[in-house]
C-alpha cells in the first residue's frame, strides 16, 4: 500500500472508537516509525504517545467525551452543515452513489459522512476518488481540525496528518495533470 494510503487507513482506525487490536500494539508503533513522511509520522507518533500513556478506560472515556457529546467536533462531516435536516439524508444518497461508482462498498451501519469511513474509502480507492471526497469534505475537515486544535485535543494530530497527506497527494496529482497538457 502506498504511504499516503497507509496514513489515511491508520488515521481512519485511530479516529474510530478505541479498539484493543491497535491499543499498545508494537507492530503499529513500528509501522509509524517507518513512515517516510516526517511531518505525518510525527503527528501520528504524537497521537500514539497520547493513547498509550492512558489506561484503556480513560482512552475510551476521552473519545466519547470528545466526539459523542460535542456538536463542535462531530466525526459526521455533514452534520455541521445540515444538522438533522432532510437535506442531510439527500446528501447521504449522493455520497453512497459516489462510493458505489468508485467501487467502494460500505459495510456495516455507519453513515456515509463518518470521517473514519471516508478515510478508509480514500485508502482503498483510486486517487481520483480520494481527491473528489477530499474536495467535498475539505471545509468540514478543516473546521473539525480547527476545533480540535483549539481544544488542544490529541485527535488534532490525526487531522493534521490527514490534511497534510491529502494536500500533498492533491498537489502531486495536479503536477502530473499539468505535465499531460
Amino acid at each position: 500500500m502506498e504511504e499516503h494510503k497507509s496514513i489515511l487507513k491508520l488515521s481512519s482506525i485511530f479516529l474510530q472508537y478505541p479498539d484493543s487490536e491497535w491499543y499498545r500494539n508494537e507492530e503499529i508503533y513500528e509501522f509509524i516509525l517507518q513512515l517516510e513522511s516526517r511531518s505525518e509520522r510525527e503527528q501520528l507518533l504524537n497521537f500514539w504517545d497520547y493513547s498509550v500513556s492512558l489506561p484503556w478506560l480513560e482512552l475510551e472515556q476521552n473519545y466519547v467525551k470528545q466526539f459523542d457529546f460535542s456538536k463542535d467536533c462531530s466525526l459526521y462531516l455533514t452534520y455541521g452543515v445540515f444538522g438533522d435536516k432532510r437535506e442531510r439524508g439527500q446528501g447521504f444518497i449522493k455520497l453512497k452513489m459516489e462510493y458505489a461508482k468508485a467501487g467502494y462498498r460500505i459495510t456495516g451501519d455507519e453513515l456515509p459522512d463518518f470521517l473514519p469511513l471516508i478515510l478508509e474509502a480514500m485508502s482503498e480507492t483510486d486517487d481520483a476518488f480520494t481527491h473528489k471526497l477530499y474536495f467535498i469534505h475539505k471545509k468540514a475537515m478543516d473546521q473539525l481540525y480547527a476545533q480540535l486544535k483549539e481544544q488542544k485535543s490529541p485527535y488534532a494530530y490525526l487531522l493534521a496528518a490527514v490534511l497534510e497527506t491529502l494536500d500533498k497527494t492533491v498537489a502531486r496529482e495536479q503536477v502530473k495533470e499539468s505535465r499531460k497538457v
